[in-house]
Formats: structure tokens, C-alpha cells, sequence
């Protein structure tokens, strides 16, 4: 599916499909690193990661630009690629782009950063992760597994550098994905962001490659709220109350765990009337600043 992109030449600092695993290679598993205008840095370091439904989207379309804008407060601000559940000619999928394939990319993206953080001019103990939609889950699920053994892949490289962010913004993402399949059995067609309405695709049953409601217990290991310790980071949740794609139901319960886990000052919860997913007044001006003040406050 054909997504705007952004346009980031107003960004003059800036790295541009850097391989951030070079000792296993694949053409998915690149990133682009921007630079404010003026500093020498360290920066605080916003990781991002694009939605799309865990099958399209890429680094430099338009779901990151309002994270982007993060340079013009400060911060460093890349935008990481994983492998995607794409669509074959056949009508498949590709199988490579399954949990917990991309989760193990992003998470070796982060590592890679810290490690070279240096030549980058990034701040490596200033880390945070985002995205919106399916990205939100990838912002969650790399905080809440952190290091874990069982959501680790050594073979991606920087094995002995540590995982871990200091924050976490997830956008409207998607949480315990066996509730996000029964959500979206409900529908019998979606509204895709550039406008195209298309038969409702359970993109969670694709992306695990199973049916979510026919193994229950398969599907809550890919849940963030599994995941949540009290060594969490500080979260802010965005959702929209009228999201027709990822239900805000997502966020609740995420909100919810951390809350019980580490207690209420650990998770910040902002739930907009009226707004749908991917709504425009994410992107605005005021909620923008809201986030990049919380990122400055919690990252210090």
C-alpha cells in the first residue's frame, strides 16, 4: 500500500539507511538517524518505529513526522525498519516478518545505537522508544522485554551492549493482540490512512501466524502486559475513544498493568473524544509539545 512520505530536508544533520545489524545483513534492517540543527550532543535519543498494520510502512513515511519534529526540541531522533509481514504475489504473507522476527530487529536496532552511540552523537543513557499503531506495540514490547533471554536474538549482533530505554511514547498501538483480533473480527472492511477502504484483515492473526482466538495462551506471550516489571520505564499512552482500527481497550489495559505493577506515577494515560486512529490532531502543535515536555522531564 502506497503511504505519503515525509519530507525531512529541512533536517540537514542526518544518516540515511545506516545497517544496524552489519554481521547479518538484510536490506529490511536499516535506520535513519536526524540530528537537531546546532549542538555537538550528546542528544536524548527518541527510537521510532512506523505502524502498519506489522505488514507496511517504512522508516520515512508520514507516521513518523511528528515525532521527527523532535529535533526542533532537542533530541536525536531515528527512524528504525524491521522486517514486515508483507504480501506475496500469491496472496500470502511473509513468513519472516512474524513474531517475534521484527520485535528481535528493532531491539537489536536499539543496541546498535547505544554501541555507536558516540559517533552518532547520541546520549546513551537518555534512550527512549515510539510509534504509532503496530509501531506502539514494537515502543512497548522492546521496553517491557528489555534484555529477556526468551525475546533476544544474538545472532543480529551487540550482544554484550544493554537493551533497555528510560521511556517509552506509544500512539494508539496495539496491546494484547488476541483482544485486538477479536476487535477487529467484528468489522468486515477497513479504512487504510491514505484513504482506500479494503475487506478487514486480521493483521494479528497474520503477524503471529496463528488464529489469535483458536490459541489464546500462544497469543498472550505477544501481549506487552506479560512482559511488564517493575523495572518498566515511565510510559505515556495515546489513544483515540473512537479508534476503529485498535481498540483504545489496548491502551486501558496496558495503562492498567503498569499501574498494578509499579504503581500510578510509572504510566501517563491521555484518551481523546472523538478521535480516530492515526487522527491529524496527534500531529498538532499542543500535543506535540506535550510529548516532547514529558520526554524532557522523564529522561532528565
Amino acid at each position: 500500500m502506497d503511504m505519503p512520505m515525509m519530507d525531512t530536508s529541512a533536517v540537514p544533520r542526518k544518516w540515511l539507511d545506516v545497517d544496524y545489524t552489519p554481521a547479518s545483513p538484510h536490506p529490511a534492517r536499516k535506520l535513519d538517524i536526524y540530528l537537531p540543527e546546532e549542538g555537538d550532543g550528546p542528544f536524548p535519543t527518541l527510537i521510532c518505529m512506523h505502524g502498519g498494520a506489522f505488514s507496511a510502512g517504512s522508516k520515512d513515511d508520514f507516521q513518523v513526522s511528528g515525532f521527527v519534529d523532535g529535533v526542533a526540541y532537542g533530541f536525536a531522533v531515528v527512524s528504525a525498519e524491521q522486517r514486515l509481514c508483507t504480501l506475496l504475489p500469491d496472496g500470502g504473507y511473509s513468513p519472516e516478518g512474524r513474531f517475534p522476527n521484527p520485535l528481535h530487529d528493532f531491539k537489536a536496532a536499539i543496541r546498535f545505537l547505544r554501541a555507536n552511540a558516540s559517533q552518532y552523537k547520541l546520549d546513551p543513557n537518555r534512550f527512549a522508544t515510539a510509534g504509532d499503531s503496530a509501531g506502539g506495540w514494537h515502543a512497548i514490547m522492546a521496553a517491557a522485554t528489555a534484555d529477556a533471554s526468551a525475546m533476544y536474538d544474538e545472532s543480529l549482533g551487540w550482544t554484550a551492549v544493554d537493551g533497555r530505554v528510560q521511556a517509552v511514547v506509544d500512539w494508539f498501538g496495539c496491546g494484547d493482540l488476541l483482544v485486538e483480533s477479536i476487535f477487529n473480527a467484528g468489522f468486515e472492511t477497513m479504512t487504510l490512512p491514505n484513504g482506500l477502504v479494503v475487506p478487514r484483515v486480521i493483521f494479528e492473526d497474520v503477524f503471529l501466524g496463528i488464529k489469535c482466538v483458536d490459541y489464546p495462551e500462544l497469543a498472550r506471550l505477544a501481549s506487552p502486559e506479560v512482559w511488564i516489571t517493575r523495572d518498566m520505564p515511565p510510559v505515556l499512552l495515546q489513544h483515540g475513544a473512537a479508534d476503529e482500527i485498535v481498540t483504545p481497550e489496548c491502551s486501558r489495559r496496558i495503562a492498567k498493568r503498569i499501574t498494578q505493577v509499579c504503581g500510578r506515577d510509572r504510566v501517563d494515560y491521555d484518551e481523546f473524544p472523538g478521535y480516530t486512529h492515526g487522527d491529524e490532531r496527534f500531529y498538532d502543535d499542543n500535543n506535540l509539545e506535550r510529548i516532547f515536555t514529558w520526554l524532557k522531564e522523564k529522561l532528565g
